[in-house]
């Protein structure tokens, strides 16, 4: 074990609620696309296990569509892909949604762009939601410090681990958001500092973000 702790967060295969938003937002898990992006994404990690670059540990998003993706990309793990309810989507306060819908504006307010409000009775706030999985993040930084851990999850993900790891204030997401495509790769590390003037509680840096070499080019986000 080192002392550096790395995170390889991907976002799940494209959905079916990612073309098709339902009004009571039940996800129905990926597309057949979403299945060829997951098996792309497969290959990308056995061909880094091969290398060396395996994994200590692995968590999912409870959402049907990250649970197939981290079915499909198993094989190539080498350890058990847990479910960790904290990593889901934003609740949005009615049985079963777990989606925006942003053709309708089904939940009556744009997230990130209103961070406060909470969209129905029994949700969370957009701010809420990344304190919430923000924090799962950092409990499993401390879970696995110096090891390799796969996050299977959403495009949310990634905004969640830039306002924890950056220490961003509240209401930041009005004006930065990360971009993530489906099956993208990004990797953070956290490792502690001995320059003079370094934060004991040590540093986050942003190795990789939203890569998807593994796609084939009309599935890249470019």
């Amino acid at each position: 074990m080192t002392d550096v702790t790395e995170f390889v967060l991907v976002r799940h295969g494209e959905a079916i609620v990612n073309l098709t938003p339902s009004l009571d937002g039940v996800c129905l898990g990926l597309t057949e696309r979403g299945r060829g992006q997951a098996a792309a994404l497969r290959e990308r990690l056995a061909a880094e296990a091969a290398a060396g670059r395996g994994f200590d540990a692995a968590y999912h998003s409870p959402r049907a569509r990250c649970v197939e993706t981290a079915g499909i990309v198993q094989p190539a793990v080498g350890v058990p892909i847990a479910g960790y309810e904290d990593l889901r989507s934003m609740d949005h306060g009615q049985p079963g949604v777990d989606i925006w819908n942003s053709a309708t504006n089904a939940i009556g307010t744009i997230p990130p762009l209103d961070p406060d409000s909470i969209p129905n009775p029994g949700g969370e706030s957009w701010q809420q939601y990344l304190g919430r999985s923000g924090g799962a993040l950092l409990a499993l930084a401390e879970r696995h410090i110096g090891q390799r851990v796969l996050i299977v999850a959403h495009s949310e993900t990634s905004e969640s681990a830039m306002q924890a790891f950056m220490r961003l204030p509240a209401g930041s997401s009005r004006w930065t958001y990360p971009y993530v495509n489906h099956t993208a790769v990004s990797i953070w590390r956290h490792m502690v500092s001995t320059m003079p003037g370094a934060d004991p509680a040590g540093q986050w840096i942003l190795r990789l973000h939203n890569h998807e070499g593994h796609l084939p080019v009309e599935d890249r986000s470019w």
